[in-house]
């Protein structure tokens, strides 16, 4: 009589395949493109390309994501967009946690599906930048630890003078901060690789944005880095005005130049 061999689900020979594959293959579906495709009903995805300020260049990126949306459909429809983007990722990362609780699997699962949304399968490996996947899966791990991360940032931000620290520094500071939390090294260890694949995807746009800067020589105001990644003018505008780098930079100023 044959004798019929049952796998348990925790098996690590099972579910880490199951995480690593499952991951990618689901974070590589592209809502930027389905609502892109609804909402306009062209096939073809059109690239992103914006009108640098103070200048007669043009930025271009081959990011497909909901800030391509919001660029070409409007925010409602990138808003809805980043949603569907923080929920592929984060829901079934979830239920993996529930299934398997004190397991970190479902980080596993959770890397993938960023790796997929960056570098999709489906569409010869241009996606997006990650951070619609990368929030909802911080939202499921430890919310109020990325509340807190954001709060930290926007206090650094004012004491820099950086959008940029405003907008992405959370993921340098749950480095430490989760390891911290869950007592557990390899939430270090996934938030290093999270902020890897991150600033990976994003190297082409920053090494342009840098070209932009030294190379041709634009000046850019934080209130036009601040509008330009879909962050509003005031918060820029708040910086260059009342950031500690700015209050001293214009010391400074005041110094070289005295008045007459």
């Amino acid at each position: 009589m044959s004798r019929i061999v049952i796998i348990p689900l925790s098996d690590p020979a099972v579910i880490i395949p199951f995480c690593l594959i499952s991951g990618y293959l689901i974070g590589s579906f592209s809502f930027a493109r389905l609502v892109l495709r609804v909402v306009t009903g062209e096939r073809n995805v059109k690239p992103f390309s914006e009108h640098v300020p103070h200048s007669d260049e043009t930025f271009e990126s081959d990011l497909v994501s909901a800030t391509l949306v919001t660029k070409q459909t409007g925010a409602k429809y990138g808003c809805i967009t980043s949603v569907a983007d923080m929920a592929k990722v984060a829901l079934p990362a979830l239920a993996l946690n529930l299934l398997l609780p004190g397991h970190p699997y479902y980080l596993l699962f959770a890397l993938c599906g960023v790796l997929g949304h960056n570098y999709p399968l489906y569409y010869r490996f241009r996606g997006g930048r990650g951070e619609s996947p990368i929030l909802g899966i911080l939202l499921v791990i430890n919310w109020y630890g990325l509340l807190a991360a954001n709060l930290v940032s926007i206090i650094l931000g004012f004491i820099t003078g950086s959008v940029l620290v405003v907008r992405w520094g959370a993921y340098v500071l749950l480095v430490f901060w989760l390891p911290y939390h869950f007592g557990d090294i390899r939430y270090g260890v996934f938030m290093v690789l999270i902020n890897i694949l991150f600033f990976l995807s994003m190297r082409k746009d920053l090494t342009r944005f840098n070209e932009l800067k030294k190379k041709k020589g634009i000046e850019f105001s934080e209130e036009d880095v601040s509008e330009f990644i879909l962050m509003g003018r005031s918060l820029g505008r708040a910086l260059d005005r009342y950031s500690i780098y700015a209050l001293l930079r214009k010391r400074g100023q005041k110094k070289q130049n005295p008045p007459a």
